[in-house]
């Protein structure tokens, strides 16, 4: 059983989830492989086997599916397990666009043919002319794969018949479930009612129709996915897999708007999601929480967006007239690009104010947007048409670690106004990889010279990126080219890289065997090591790691690297090799000392002893359960330290004090501010109390609802928000808005009393929002 995220590339299901009945986020999908031993008949036989005689579904309801030209496959069906060749259908086409059972790697690589299975859930699952096989509809629900790796494609689309043939087999848990718990959708059954329920619960109201249903559902499977993803280090951002997980959290928040939820509420479902899984997974409670805690952070920002882009929107219906009620594309775009506002949010917030969105704008400058983003990366596209290419491969030959020179040949290159990327026969540059930067240094000729500011491998191929500095290119494919490095700039990284594998030795040493690596940079001046665990780490932590390292850094031990080791040997050594990355057959391993053993690709020192000195500069969280450290080594931790003298001299200076009673001198002047707060604030709570009554017999009644509005005179926010507080107490039945004049602005606070707040469903948030329009704020 695996756990599985499809939200990208090829297999992108999210538009679709929680409106049909079976496509999912996150998923469990189960599997079996054969690597060269059993292939097709064998795996149709088990396929048939376990559908008709272990889980005894009715036969009569069982589809497969073929690839067209998949003659082997069908015939197995209709001789060998005597399916009914009316339940045998041929679907695909490669040649003609159609990928329908037939499975690729990518462009490049693997492939073949797939049969698969498909149950009739029957009319009740749906009835539309999608609901047929083959089509899009919920009624026939195909729950088995069967990918046979027949082929090898090329760059030209050739099919070259694989020496090995596989077979690559899965299942859905959710859809199996479907049909063997008789419903219709994956959402009917136990892996998603009680949490559907819990979502109900959080709403206050019990949903029946199906907008509101399409909305549970969508919540119910991103909270899956939020929660696995976050427990196991999956962090937001801005790019990459960490927008994804944002999208997919936006969208939740989307559909919770919808609900009725104005505030964050996901985080609250953590724990319904972690008891559907209980005993299946491990969640400990101390990854919930910080999951939980991440979540709320994420949803509170949106909610803030949430708002900004509504307060936009009402600007913008404010300033239309009658006759003019659309929201323009490139209005729409300004609320997706600045305020992160989706634009079907936009879509919905329009709508109850009488008023359309122009989406088809939207669409055309969002295509705009990615023109532009498209034309800034052409420079690394190597189809681009600007390329000079002398021969048709090659250009991945690394020529060997520790070399500052190495004369080679061009394979190929383009020069765009003096930002130029070349392709050599071999090179001595190491390509970023492994956390580790890339080198830099000079590729040289006849009558040039190349600043190489960058060096990335790109399926396999080391290309080199950087900018004309001297001399014009003209290059030919005899050109002769010297590459150098800068080996004081390579030396800097490899201090830092040496220093992250004791970093990680250390980590396991002081906190335990369950410390892994999630990730790292490895830079000139510094490092960054990411790692599991699930708690900040306590200075003395800190400082046992420190002291770990440095020591062994005083034993001055070599760094033993060895080449083309076998993976099995290599593992039965006990090497630690890192979840997520992919190895060869043969690697390379690095043996520091006693106590690290790792698969590495990158640039070390030889013995530790070059290190210097190591120092933790801080110590942060990044995701629920992964920690960050950043940390120096070498000739920049000793600046650190010096830097860290200095200040702590010019401290104790300006404290009036010697250096080791600095921290005395601090406490002393803490307890005195401290003190002299709490005077400040017993003063401002005299003064803002002075009116109150007079501020209450200020109501007026507004419908059935009475609303305090007044300005008041207050030293700052924080009495502003303690004079609404009292008013509240003393006003539990009535919506409160006060104003003052603060700093030469208005500020503006609004409440509601806790009886009106429990008896009505007033959204002062709202309220404010308008009041600030009304005054240009």
């Amino acid at each position: 059983v695996q756990k599985v995220m499809r939200v990208g590339g090829k297999h992108n299901d999210l538009d679709a989830v929680g409106k049909d009945g079976r496509h999912l986020t996150w998923f469990e999908m189960l599997g079996n492989w054969s690597f060269g031993d059993y292939y097709k008949q064998e795996t149709i036989r088990m396929a048939w086997h376990l559908t008709a005689n272990v889980y005894k579904l009715d036969v009569d309801r069982v589809y497969a599916s073929v690839y067209k030209d998949d003659d082997e496959s069908y015939e197995i069906w209709r001789d060998d397990i005597g399916l009914d060749e009316k339940r045998i259908y041929r679907f695909g086409d490669v040649e003609n666009g159609d990928d329908e059972n037939f499975w690729s790697m990518g462009p490049v690589g693997p492939c073949g043919p797939c049969t698969e299975l498909f149950y009739d859930l029957g009319p009740e699952a749906g009835t539309s002319p999608d609901d047929v096989m083959g089509g899009e509809g919920d009624r026939y629900m195909e729950f088995w794969n069967n990918v046979f790796m027949e082929f090898n494609r090329d760059a030209s689309g050739h099919l070259e018949p694989l020496s090995m043939q596989s077979v690559d087999t899965g299942m859905g848990m959710e859809r199996i479930t479907t049909i063997l718990q008789g419903k219709t959708t994956v959402y009917d059954t136990d892996l998603f009612v009680p949490l559907l329920a819990a979502i109900e619960e959080a709403s206050g109201q019990t949903w029946t129709e199906r907008e509101r249903r399409i909305d549970l559902q969508v919540i119910a499977d991103h909270m899956r996915s939020l929660t696995f993803v976050l427990s196991e280090g999956g962090q937001f951002s801005n790019e990459g897999r960490g927008y994804v997980l944002r999208r997919i959290l936006r969208r939740a928040v989307r559909h919770g708007t919808r609900l009725g939820f104005q505030g964050p509420f996901l985080h609250k479902l953590v724990p319904a999601v972690a008891e559907l899984f209980d005993g299946i997974y491990e969640l400990p409670q101390s990854v919930l929480g910080n999951t939980a805690e991440t979540l709320e952070q994420e949803e509170f920002r949106f909610f803030r967006t949430i708002d900004r882009g509504m307060s936009r929107i009402a600007s913008l219906v404010k300033s239309r007239d009658d006759a003019n009620k659309v929201i323009t594309g490139k209005e729409a775009f300004e609320l997706y690009d600045t305020y992160g506002f989706p634009v079907d949010l936009t879509a919905i917030e329009a709508e109850e104010h009488g008023f359309k969105v122009d989406v088809d704008g939207f669409h055309t400058h969002m295509e705009t947007q990615r023109a532009r983003s498209r034309e800034s990366a052409k420079f690394y596209d190597m189809d681009d048409s600007a390329w000079v290419s002398f021969q048709s491969s090659g250009g991945q030959e690394f020529a060997g670690y520790g070399l500052e020179r190495h004369e080679s040949t061009v394979v190929r290159y383009k020069n765009v106004d003096g930002q130029v990327e070349l392709v050599l026969a071999s090179t001595p540059f190491y390509a970023e990889g492994g956390g580790e930067l890339a080198d830099h240094g000079t590729i040289s000729g006849t009558g040039f010279t190349i600043q190489v500011e960058d060096v990335q491998k790109i399926n396999g191929v080391i290309h080199h990126i950087g900018r004309l500095t001297h001399g014009t290119l003209n290059l030919t494919a005899d050109t002769k080219v010297e590459a150098r490095v800068d080996v004081e700039r390579r030396n800097e990284k490899t201090i830092h890289h040496t220093a992250t594998h004791l970093l990680h030795a250390a980590l396991q040493n002081v906190l335990g065997s369950q410390v892994h690596q999630k990730g790292s940079v490895v830079a000139t001046n510094r490092l960054r090591f990411d790692f599991s665990h699930n708690q900040p780490m306590s200075m003395s932590e800190t400082t046992q790691v420190e002291q770990w390292v440095n020591h062994e850094i005083r034993l001055n031990n070599p760094v033993e690297i060895e080449e083309n080791v076998s993976l099995s040997s290599a593992k039965a050594q006990g090497v630690t090799a890192l979840f997520g990355e992919k190895y060869g057959d043969f690697v390379r391993t690095v043996r520091i000392g006693e106590h690290s053993f790792e698969l590495c690709g990158g640039n070390h020192v030889g013995q530790t002893g070059a290190l210097g000195f190591f120092m933790i500069l801080s110590e942060t969280g990044v995701a629920a359960g992964v920690r960050r450290i950043e940390a120096v080594a070498g000739e920049y931790a000793e600046q650190v330290i010096n830097e860290t003298r200095t200040l702590l001299r010019e401290a104790a200076a300006g404290l009036k004090t010697e250096l080791p009673r600095v921290p005395e001198r601090i406490g002393v002047l803490q307890a005195s501010v401290k003190s002299l707060r709490k005077e400040v604030e017993r003063a401002q709570s005299a003064g803002a109390g002075t009116d109150l009554d007079a501020l209450l017999n200020k109501r007026t009644l507004i419908g059935n609802v009475p609303l305090i509005v007044d300005t008041v005179s207050v030293p700052n926010r924080g009495a502003l928000a303690k004079l609404m507080d009292k008013v509240r107490d003393r006003a539990p039945d009535s919506a409160i808005l006060l104003l003052a004049k603060l700093d030469g602005a208005i500020a503006v606070i609004g409440g509601l009393g806790n009886d009106l707040k429990r008896a009505s469903d007033l959204h002062m948030g709202r309220f404010v929002t308008q009041v600030c329009q009304a005054l240009d704020g």
